[in-house]
């Protein structure tokens, strides 16, 4: 339950939200004045607080009644919800109520040295998270490695999820990935200023390489990114060895069989090492009854910051088919 990790209570207005079509600017007007915005702790275990940001809706417990899916996003391993603000945005402005979850050991969310860091322990607590505020079934968003999490969790509890969204994150068994492996070798870089400052251009050109039009990434996008991991270097660095070491009860290829939601996978048409392999994709064709791939122009990997117009707009359509 919300207990006393509430981090912070904000409200904030959203006049005017930037949404970004084919690469045209366009201004999308929510449909009430005001649209609220929490930043909260959610405690699912002892030691084990998850960072969720509400946007959209007030009280998530009262409106569940009255809302048949609710919105989750699942950021990747870097980039905690600061990742996730366009899509986030562009969903409020069509008055859906957003739920924007770094899971355990990512974002602001808390850094237990001894906790289960493997991908289905993860979507257990994104469970935990759904009951604690009241939300009964829902659509998942999911970047990078944190779309096995999500397909997990549509594998365990089929009834509460309405479809998954995976924005170029393929199928895993271990959290060896590159995304990873790049915040394990920027980590202890970030713990001086001398080092932070390597650090952050590595960072850039690693973010850059993985875009199709890198412009979106400026140094102080860069480093939005990089504050959680700068927060607290020595802990990130010890949740993200544990994260590779994690041993995962069952492997994904038993699992996905049981998912009845319709899954669509996004990939960009810019070729990076980060994207789904070809084995991964043919994996999950196999064993999902409900699939679809489609290719993203003018986007690598990173589709929520360079097509997010393409993201909100695959989530519409997902949940105009389920209605």
């Amino acid at each position: 339950m919300i207990g006393s990790g509430v981090l912070l209570m904000a409200w904030s207005a959203c006049a005017t939200i930037p949404h970004l079509r084919s690469g045209v600017g366009t201004m999308l007007r929510p449909p009430e004045d005001r649209v609220a915005e929490r930043d909260s702790a959610v405690q699912v275990a002892p030691g084990e607080r998850l960072s969720v940001r509400l946007n959209g809706t007030p009280a998530l417990r009262g409106a569940a009644s009255r809302v048949p899916t609710h919105i989750v996003l699942l950021p990747g391993p870097v980039g905690s919800a600061f990742s996730m603000r366009h899509v986030s945005a562009a969903l409020c402005a069509h008055g859906l109520p957003v739920l924007v979850i770094d899971p355990l050991g990512m974002g602001r969310s808390s850094r237990p040295t001894d906790a289960d860091y493997s991908l289905a322990a993860q979507a257990r607590r994104i469970a935990a998270v759904l009951d604690s505020v009241g939300v009964a079934r829902t659509l998942v968003v999911a970047h990078g490695t944190s779309a096995t999490l999500a397909l997990r969790l549509a594998a365990a509890a089929p009834e509460r999820i309405s479809g998954v969204l995976s924005l170029a994150g393929g199928p895993i068994d271990r959290q060896e990935t590159t995304g990873v492996r790049l915040a394990l070798a920027l980590a202890p870089l970030l713990d001086t200023p001398v080092g932070r400052a390597i650090g952050r251009r590595r960072f850039l050109a690693a973010i850059r390489e993985q875009s199709a039009a890198p412009a979106w990434c400026t140094p102080d996008v860069a480093a939005r990114y990089l504050a959680p991991i700068e927060s607290d270097v020595r802990g990130t660095l010890r949740v993200l060895r544990a994260m590779q070491q994690a041993e995962e009860p069952s492997r994904i290829e038993t699992e996905l069989h049981r998912i009845r939601a319709p899954v669509r996978l996004l990939v960009g048409d810019h070729p990076t090492a980060h994207a789904p392999t070809a084995a991964q994709v043919a994996l999950l064709q196999r064993q999902l009854a409900k699939l679809r791939v489609d290719t993203i122009t003018g986007a690598g990997t990173m589709l929520h910051e360079e097509r997010a117009d393409a993201v909100v707009a695959a989530v519409l359509e997902m949940l105009n088919n389920t209605r």
